[in-house]
Parts: C-alpha cells; structure tokens; sequence
C-alpha cells in the first residue's frame, strides 16, 4: 500500500517523487523528480509548497500572495488562483527539481525563462559569430528547455548549429534542423517558379521580411520561416491569383488585408502583399511604405526587385514595432537586426535615423540596436537591458496575448492606472462616440435620435455574443498597472 506523502516526509525527512501534469509548466515538466522538505521558516509569495486540499488531492502550486495568514497559490501555467490555504494543509516545499541527472533550484518564472534565455541567446550569437560553443558551458544547460524556448521563438535551426560544434546534436535538435533544411528548399524551388511566372507576367514583385534576411546569416537555412512574404503591383492582384492557383496553391484569403494568402502542402505558404501596412491601424507607416515597390532597385531585370539596405532596414524596424507594440517581439527580431546591422557596415546612419525618427521609431530602434549588439557580443546587461531581454524572451515569435492585453490597456489609459482614469476608459467603452461610433454604427452617428437605443442594445449583444471578453477587458482594466512607475 502506497504510503501518504506526509508519512514519507516525516519517516525520511524528505520526499522524492515523480511529477505529473502540466500546471506548473515550464518549471516543472512531467517525469522530473521533485524534492520535498519539510517547512523549516515562514511560506512566502515564490515558494512552492505541496500541500493538501480537503478533498484529500495533493497539490503543488505556487505561492502568490497572502492574505490574513493564509495563502493564495497558482499554477505557473494556470490562471485561476486557490485561495485560503492555510498551514495546516502544507505538507513540505519544493527544494530542488531533478531533471536528466541534473539538479535545478526552484525559481520565480521569470527568473526561469531569463536564465534559459541568456542561454539561448549564447548560442545564437556563437552561431551568428561562426564560433564554437563552450563545452563546459553547454554541459551545463538545461537544453530540454532551450530547445523549447528555441521552437517558441523559431531558432532552432541557429541554435542547433552552435550546440553540434560543442556536442552531439541532441535527436530533437537534429530533427528540427533538418526540417529546416527541407522547408528552406522547398521555398526556393517554389519561389523561383512563382517569380518566373511573376515576370512573364510583367509583375513587378520584391521579396520581403526573412527573405532578404536571411542573406545576411552564415547559412540561410539558420534564418527559419514558415511563410514567405512577397509585395507585388496593388493593381494585379488579381492577376497574382490566377498564377498561383495555377501552380497548384489554394486561395485561403484574399483581398480582405493588405495580403493575401495562398498554400500548398506539405508546408508552404505565401503571403503576397498589396502593401506593406495596414492604413486603419498603422497609417503613418502605411503612408511611408505605400512607394515601396517604386523606391526599390532592379535585381537582375526590370521586375524583380530588391530595397536599398536602408530601406530594408527601416522596413524591419517598422514591422518589428508593430509586432512590439501589439503582443510583443522574439528573440529572433533582435538577431536579426544585429545580423543586418553586421551585413550593411554600409549603412547610411543619418538617413535611417532621420526616416526613423519621422516615423516615431527612432527610440526603439535605438533600443533594439544597443540591446541585440550586447546580448550577441557577450557585452553586461544593465537591468534595464535585462528588464527588456525579459520582454522580448516572454513574447515567443509571434507575441503573446498577455503582452497584447497589457499593451492595449497602456494605449487606452494613456498610461495612467488611477482610478479615474480606469473609471473614465470604463465610461466611453459604454458610450461610445467619434470615430468609434462612426465606424461600428454609422446609421446612429448620421441619426443621434437614436443613441439612447444603442446604449441598451449594446450592453444586451455584449452579454450574448462575447460575455468572456467583456468580463476579461473588465479584468485587465482593474489589473493595470503602469509597469514604467
């Protein structure tokens, strides 16, 4: 008969045992051994106690608040928090996790991913450098979490390329670079034919994003991509789809965005543009991007096209910010700007700084050239360099929603988090006006009779359309906090 944790822990003084689940992801991961010792000083938010609900279930979770002597406990993975639990219930703390043989401390999340991310980004900048990765320092990586970190961020490919001049390519390491070999092949044959039809056609087209970037790293192949992004003349859109259904891909989305999207199996996808950014959302760059096509130069004949170094690197800079701004920016945007900045010494600074600081990016750019030249060079990091390597290891590739949440409340609040502020936002949510109002019901706009209509009308198709993201923009408001102050 199975023995009672808290039996093992008082007979042994401790307790191993194997974990299960995934709430307390990625700190813990199934089948890593925990250890458990008894409570020897007073449980504090960031400990790990494991303890034991009324139920009789075993839980461990994390300690995030506490509140009139009892604690308030949440899965690093989960959302929703346990409230009330009370000393009586725990049983012992996490001391240590086991995992491949190697024995790790237990850490705050953030400290967690920022260690493996300094990790990663040592290995990056081996493999952006051409040199050879430490044994000694490699040995002592968790590389199960690198590699995971590594996906989320789409760098394996580079990150494999540094670990195998150090050691044995790990399997997953290995498979993941040659299906990036077999995905950056598959792109270049289909690409070649789409351009060869793109100028039979008299189309003129320029290769955007990782296209043009990935030239600048030591093996193509390290610059991973799971789309290809191409601008082509506005006016032949249409013209572009009867070519590329004819080579065999299927329309999923078209004219609906400044793109549109076409794919074929096993893994490609094309995104061919009919402008660079979205003129509701992003007008000012929008505006500045609209001649693109018509600024760059000829790249071996009248119709395919490539920028100027500046231009690309502006462009890269205005993308980047999009994506920041929003749901926030990966590991990979910051090596791709040293990698830019290392392949054009050319660069015409003055110009770039002046477009740049038209745009409003001039301080971003600042900090995401600075930032990248440090973290790939080996420099030390201020906090504030760490405060933003934090931003950019939390956002994965493509950003995520909590960034996304935080972000859009900073925009409507204006960075203020008093209660009057958040009181107003609440306010003009219910009753709309401006733009807003034009936009989503013109009808009432043209007719004002009818707003008091509308402010019964909405709250009611609020409540049965989207109850969840009305109760979670609720939230976020009276959650907010200026992260600046």
């Amino acid at each position: 008969m199975n023995k009672k944790f808290e039996d093992v822990i008082a007979e042994q003084g401790r307790l191993v045992y194997t974990a299960q689940g995934d709430s307390m992801f990625p700190l813990i991961k199934p089948r890593d051994l925990l250890v458990i010792e008894p409570v020897k000083r007073p449980l504090h938010v960031d400990d790990v106690p494991l303890y034991k609900r009324d139920s009789g279930q075993y839980v461990l979770h994390r300690i995030v608040d506490v509140k009139k002597g009892k604690y308030v406990t949440k899965g690093d993975n989960r959302t929703s928090l346990e409230k009330g639990i009370s000393d009586r219930q725990v049983i012992g703390v996490l001391t240590a996790i086991i995992r491949g043989g190697k024995e790790y401390p237990v850490e705050r999340t953030d400290d967690y991913v920022l260690r493996n991310a300094v990790d990663l980004v040592y290995l990056l900048g081996c493999a952006a450098g051409g040199g050879a990765a430490d044994i000694s320092r490699v040995r002592e990586m968790d590389l199960a979490e690198i590699y995971r970190l590594s996906k989320s961020h789409q760098v394996t490919a580079c990150a494999a390329t540094a670990l195998e001049t150090a050691v044995a390519l790990p399997r997953l390491f290995d498979q993941e670079k040659k299906k990036a070999i077999r995905r950056h092949a598959l792109y270049e044959i289909e690409r070649a034919a789409i351009t060869r039809e793109f100028e039979k056609a008299e189309i003129k087209y320029l290769p955007l994003k990782g296209i043009p970037i990935q030239e600048c790293y030591p093996d193509p192949v390290m610059r991973e991509m799971i789309d290809n992004d191409i601008l082509v003349d506005r006016t032949r859109m249409g013209d572009v789809r009867t070519i590329m259904e004819g080579l065999g891909f299927t329309c999923e989305e078209f004219g609906k965005h400044n793109h549109d999207v076409y794919v074929k199996p096993p893994v490609l996808q094309f995104e061919i543009h009919s402008g660079l950014f979205d003129r509701e959302h992003m007008p000012v760059f929008a505006d500045y991007f609209a001649d693109m096509l018509d600024r760059s130069l000829p790249d071996g004949n009248e119709y395919a096209r490539r920028s100027t170094c500046e231009d690309l690197y502006i462009y890269v800079l205005c993308h980047t910010y999009k994506h920041y701004v929003h749901a926030g920016a990966g590991l990979r945007t910051l090596l791709d700007v040293y990698l830019l900045l290392r392949f054009f010494p050319e660069l015409d600074r003055d110009y770039t700084r002046s477009r740049l600081s038209k745009l409003g990016v001039l301080e971003f750019e600042e900090k995401m050239r600075l930032l990248s030249n440090k973290l790939f060079t080996g420099d030390r990091l201020s906090e504030r360099d760490i405060s933003d390597l934090k931003y950019f290891a939390f956002s994965g590739r493509s950003g995520i929603r909590e960034n996304a949440e935080y972000n859009k409340m900073a925009e409507n609040l204006g960075g203020d988090d008093s209660g009057s502020s958040k009181f107003r936002y609440l306010l003009s949510r219910v009753f709309i006006s401006g733009k807003s109002l034009e936009k989503n019901y013109p009808l009432v706009s043209k007719h004002k009779a009818l707003y008091p209509l509308l402010l019964v009308y909405r709250p009611i198709k609020g409540v049965i359309t989207r109850p969840r993201g009305i109760l979670r923009e609720y939230k976020n408001v009276r959650r907010f906090r200026n992260k600046e102050d």
